[in-house]
């Protein structure tokens, strides 16, 4: 691979007990508290919508898709910003931009002049500063720790993005139920002054940026072109999101529709994938490292075959209920290990002064595939079983999964692309 990128470093023995740098931990702390209270405002933005606005159900639907469809237009955008520009200020510009936003909106709410197209337009613009903070943070991390201790860092920010996402919808509820929907939304925007002060205060300068001449939106997508183990990244992050949302979409119609059980009973199981994804993010930053192409490979393997087997225990009774939970489980702690280890991998290969567009250009294939995957569930359910179609397209990507995934560890073993020199 052409370039030159972060050099590989043996752990150090004691590297996971180690205390992480203060930038670091500034950027954790910022992290837990507003991932917390995003959490608030995906429930309060609809209830809000509902209560105050009368809107209908197609429109609130369309309200919780507005903060994600500025990931697929601004992120290519912020992956040159954050190439070009100094990390650390525009996490916390960020931060402080969905502060501001989040406060235009309680306050129109209370003066009654907040109308559902300026609640949408709200919600577009703190997608589109969620999509600039997540492409510069993945960027930033290199910036605050050594190398060795990549895949801890990563470890500790997954841990912390699942426990909020796992425990936060419930949180969340009984916030929105007991404050009412505004007061969630100013809560959640303190959250975000809260953590850009954290970040400003501990901010460090970023130690490879690009020269602006040349520094090409269209540079991070020959980049990725250029380099095999990046795109073998690529190309197996964007077909695991792909199975995944097709086999979540058809997991959906098995447990309302062909089975007995409640959407109760799935929600549950997607709170044990939640804490599973918990446990596969605390073991990745408690025992990450070394060998991480090996466990990539093995992580992105077992989260498909853990999904595929929930599938298939749902309707066989109550061994078959136990079976589908502690499927779920599993799911979610290989999933979170394959995510970190498959970012701490994108670092690591990316040159210098690409880390940024490379990023950018992962995240703009891998959740291009979302709404590809669920295109794909219906159409297959058209002639299909929900099992029949789960089975086919999770065999298929456990095959093609393991065919890129075994093609990036040899390259790495031959190559040993993890430094470029």
């Amino acid at each position: 691979m052409g370039g030159s990128g972060r050099k590989s470093a043996p752990p150090s023995p004691t590297s996971g007990r180690r205390r992480l740098p203060a930038a670091f931990r500034a950027l954790r702390v910022s992290e837990a508290v507003s991932s917390a209270g995003s959490q608030l405002t995906l429930v309060a933005l609809p209830v809000l919508a509902a209560a105050d606005l009368d809107a209908s159900a197609s429109q609130i639907a369309l309200l919780s898709g507005a903060q994600f469809v500025p990931v697929l237009l601004v992120t290519p955008f912020a992956g040159r910003l954050a190439d070009l520009r100094d990390r650390a200020p525009l996490l916390y510009a960020s931060h402080f931009a969905r502060a501001v936003v989040l406060f235009l909106v309680v306050g129109l709410a209370a003066a009654g002049w907040l109308d559902y197209l300026t609640l949408f337009a709200g919600a577009m613009l703190l997608g589109a500063f969620t999509a600039l903070f997540d492409t510069s943070l993945l960027a930033y991390v290199p910036d605050t720790v050594e190398t060795e201790e990549l895949t801890r860092a990563n470890g500790q920010l997954a841990a912390v993005n699942a426990v909020s996402q796992t425990a936060g919808p419930a949180i969340g509820g009984l916030i929105v139920s007991g404050l009412g929907p505004a007061l969630a939304v100013a809560l959640d925007a303190v959250s975000y002054l809260f953590g850009g002060a954290a970040l400003r205060a501990r901010r460090k300068p970023s130690h490879s940026r690009a020269a602006r001449e040349g520094a090409s939106i269209r540079a991070g997508f020959t980049t990725v072109a250029a380099s095999d183990p990046l795109r073998r990244l690529v190309a197996a992050g964007s077909l695991f999101n792909l199975a995944e949302q097709v086999a979540l979409s058809v997991l959906f119609i098995a447990v309302v529709q062909e089975s007995a059980h409640s959407v109760g009973f799935l929600g549950f199981g997607f709170s044990a994938a939640g804490v599973g994804s918990v446990i596969g993010a605390r073991a990745s930053a408690r025992y990450g490292g070394g060998d991480a192409a090996r466990s990539w490979v093995w992580a992105l393997l077992v989260s498909q075959a853990a999904l595929l087997a929930a599938l298939w225990a749902v309707g066989s009774g109550l061994w078959g209920a136990a079976a589908f939970f502690a499927s779920m489980l599993v799911y979610g702690a290989a999933m979170a290990f394959y995510n970190v280890h498959s970012l701490t991998r994108r670092q690591l290969v990316s040159p210098d002064g690409m880390l940024g567009r490379v990023n950018a250009v992962y995240r703009t294939f891998a959740f291009g595939t979302i709404p590809i995957g669920a295109g794909a569930a219906a159409l297959l359910l058209l002639f299909t079983t929900a099992p029949v179609a789960a089975s086919l397209v999770a065999v298929l990507s456990v095959v093609a999964t393991w065919v890129l995934a075994r093609g990036t560890y040899t390259t790495e073993r031959r190559d040993e692309a993890w430094t470029t020199p």
